[in-house]
């Protein structure tokens, strides 16, 4: 029987201390089910997890991220170099334990892990990953992990290289979101985007954020600097969330701007996918509805386009949806092919050709995050929309969702939330032969940014998006 995984993390915000939990989610393409995970609670921290190919025969690993906070003295909650825990999920013991931070070549330290993709093959035992941002608000870095075997201890090591974007806006500070390890013609490259926005104001306000387009650079895997013609190029849209491969070419998910919670519904005219080449070459494939696109038949393409995940045989979904003044979520999950977007040229998402309208998402759907995975094994996807998490075909969702209370244990009162969630390996390894994105993860966009909020605007943040 075929079998869909993704490990999830979760954090729960009406516990005492706070804490994360970590499962292990399956379908056979029916209703979701906990299937294992690591038996303990991960004391104070929002966790995300990624699985990879250890190497140095090892076999598979779990990489367990935990972010620290602590308040300063004027009440802002500041972030903590993260720690970085490896454990074997055949019984969850912990194989490597870190307890201090790591630091680049620079001293400048790792501070939050958003992205972990592993090459496997070859490669196995490498991670590259995106730090979202630095520390003392240093622009993001693309930075590579080596994990191996000496004698019986297993290292995990920061290696030396690692890049930093530069941004490209007036006052702004470049984020890391995302990279891609992809084989050409025999050769290695790490593709790699970063959003880029200015701050004025409270960052519980959405409307103090200026967003720049986003940044994408190719970068030499060992040395992890630009090749030639390599970039880096501020030539996506705004507020980059997702960069993935197939067949020979990247396709690129972005907001466009802000994430607007109010009523009516506000979207950015500037989100799109777009279609983007090894030379860097950007496409603009899809966009929401314009300002002057007022008809009630464009209502279902007035939202920003949110997630995009394409199977293996070139089925491709797509989430594209906004927040109400009550941070409920509305919009439209909906199914094509790559080939319709390839045909298409900044087009509706309702005008493509091969376009279905799966699901009509309308309140109550509550939690920031959301996410789409090819489950290929199943013909489906995974969609997690908020705090539920269900799989999804042509016909819809197949059974029914799993909540973040009935996936952790935790009681439905504490307002147990969804952190992040990836493909669990075996699962997927080398997607399309050249699609060597073997993890792709979705991390929830509040806790990857809240640093410098203070503890009543987060207290606040958090309450309205939990739907207290």
């Amino acid at each position: 029987m075929s079998l869909s995984t993704v490990v999830s993390t979760f954090y729960n915000f009406g516990a005492s201390p706070a804490a994360g939990r970590l499962k292990l989610i399956s379908s056979s393409g029916s209703t979701p089910t906990v299937t294992g995970g690591l038996p303990n609670d991960i004391p104070n921290t929002d966790p995300i997890a990624f699985y990879f190919n250890g190497g140095s025969g090892t076999g598979i690993r779990v990489l367990l991220v935990e972010r620290v906070y602590h308040y300063d003295s004027s009440g802002n909650m500041v972030q903590d170099p993260c720690f970085l825990t490896v454990y074997d999920p055949a019984n969850w013991t912990k194989t490597v334990d870190r307890s201090a931070a790591y630091q680049y070549s620079d001293g400048k330290k790792l501070l939050n892990v958003y992205s972990i993709n592993s090459p496997g093959g070859t490669d196995a035992g490498t991670l590259y990953g995106a730090d979202y941002t630095g520390t003392d608000n240093d622009n993001g870095r693309i930075f590579k992990l080596i994990h191996g075997k000496t004698g019986s201890t297993e290292t995990l090591t920061l290696d030396s290289h690692d890049y930093q974007f530069v941004p490209t806006g007036s006052g702004a500070t470049a984020h890391s979101v995302d990279s891609v390890f992809n084989t050409e013609s025999g050769t290695d490259y790490v593709y790699a985007a970063a959003q880029q926005y200015s701050l004025s104001g409270s960052p519980s306000n959405p409307a103090n954020y200026t967003y720049y387009n986003s940044i994408i650079v190719k970068l030499d895997p060992g040395t992890l600097t630009p090749v030639s013609g390599g970039g880096p190029s501020a030539s996506l849209a705004p507020n980059v969330f997702d960069l993935q491969y197939y067949g020979g070419s990247f396709y690129v998910t972005a907001l466009g701007g802000a994430q607007w919670n109010q009523t009516p519904i506000k979207w950015n005219y500037t989100s799109r996918i777009q279609k983007v080449t090894t030379g860097l070459t950007v496409t603009d494939l899809v966009r929401p509805a314009d300002s002057t696109e007022t008809k009630a038949k464009y209502d279902n393409d007035k939202f920003d386009i949110r997630s995009l995940a394409i199977l293996e045989d070139g089925t491709a979904y797509i989430i594209n949806g906004s927040y109400d003044d009550n941070f409920a979520f509305r919009g439209n999950l909906w199914q094509t092919t790559v080939s319709s977007l390839d045909a298409a040229s900044d087009s509706l998402i309702s005008q493509l050709t091969n376009i279905l309208n799966v699901i009509s998402i309308s309140p109550p759907v509550n939690g920031y995050l959301w996410a789409l995975l090819p489950a290929d094994e199943l013909s489906k996807v995974w969609g997690m929309l908020g705090n539920t998490l269900g799989v999804y075909d042509a016909s819809g969702i197949s059974g029914s969702s799993i909540d973040a209370a009935t996936a952790t244990g935790w009681s439905a009162s504490q307002n147990p939330a969804f952190n992040a969630i990836s493909l669990a390996m075996p699962t997927i390894t080398r997607r399309g032969r050249r699609a060597i994105k073997s993890v792709r993860g979705f991390v929830h966009p509040v806790l990857i940014s809240r640093a410098g909020m203070s503890q009543d605007e987060y207290d606040d943040f958090i309450s309205s998006y939990a739907g207290k």
